[in-house]
């Protein structure tokens, strides 16, 4: 087993990818620290400001103040009955653990980061405007627009709760490149999790994904999503920074084709 390294945090961790990357990192000798609402070394809720805030406060009380990785994943589902709460989860608790921790990251050794995407980020089912909102951080705000009252405005959150994700990464690089620290995102396709269950069980959820088109399989695993992360925030990556990683069996690649 390799040297163990001085912490990094999984948010989102008690179930899905979460869960199967607090195994992976554990079995290559990480010290992981879970974090999630309920089953995890520490229970938050990332939808809230406090409960952010009490977050990072434990996990730097746990860690000394330096951190070695970060995997920001924590996320509800598009079914969720909240849109406001879609994103408050996905884009504003995943960036405020991002930049809450970047300081302990900086202190780390070769430090690295990655964000939770997702192929909704980029299949066209996005509110622009929605997107822009998140970008310009005015939570409340957004969260005002998320509950708009239109149909499947839960969806529609999610999908731009993660092209923000995507494009939060990016505009980060220049900053995080300055401290030292690399940042990178995954975008999972189709993936067999306790939500993609929920998904398919709804008829209008499962005929928009079952729409997507994939060049090896229909489905990836969640072990299949964690690997692409455990490299990105591993040491063989040392030189990708700022990039956003598809993880989908050729989903995006085939509907965008000449998009890069």
């Amino acid at each position: 087993m390799s040297d163990r390294s001085a912490g990094t945090v999984v948010t989102g961790s008690a179930s899905g990818l979460g869960a199967a990357l607090v195994a992976l990192l554990t079995d290559e000798g990480r010290d992981v620290i879970g974090v999630d609402v309920h089953e995890a070394d520490i229970v938050a809720d990332l939808g809230t400001a406090e409960g952010r805030a009490a977050a990072i406060e434990q996990i730097l009380a746990r860690t000394g103040g330096t951190l070695d990785g970060l995997v920001s994943c924590a996320g509800v589902s598009p079914l969720h009955p909240d849109p406001a709460t879609v994103v408050s989860v996905n884009w504003f608790g995943a960036m405020a653990m991002l930049d809450g921790l970047l300081p302990a990251l900086a202190r780390g050794s070769d430090p690295a980061a990655v964000a939770i995407a997702s192929i909704g980020a980029v299949d066209g089912t996005a509110d622009e405007a929605l997107v822009e909102m998140m970008l310009g951080g005015d939570e409340p705000a957004t969260r005002a627009a998320a509950t708009d009252g239109t149909e499947f405005r839960s969806a529609i959150c999610y999908s731009s709760s993660k092209r923000a994700v995507a494009f939060g990464v990016r505009r980060r690089a220049a900053d995080w490149g300055r401290a030292g620290v690399r940042l990178n995102g995954v975008g999972p396709g189709r993936m067999e999790t306790p939500m993609l269950d929920g998904l398919m069980a709804d008829p209008v959820m499962s005929a928009g994904i079952d729409s997507y088109p994939s060049g090896i399989r229909p489905s990836g695993t969640a072990e299949d999503v964690g690997r692409a992360v455990r490299f990105l925030i591993g040491p063989d990556a040392t030189f990708v920074h700022g990039q956003v990683l598809f993880v989908d069996g050729g989903t995006d690649a085939i509907m965008r084709q000449d998009v890069l």
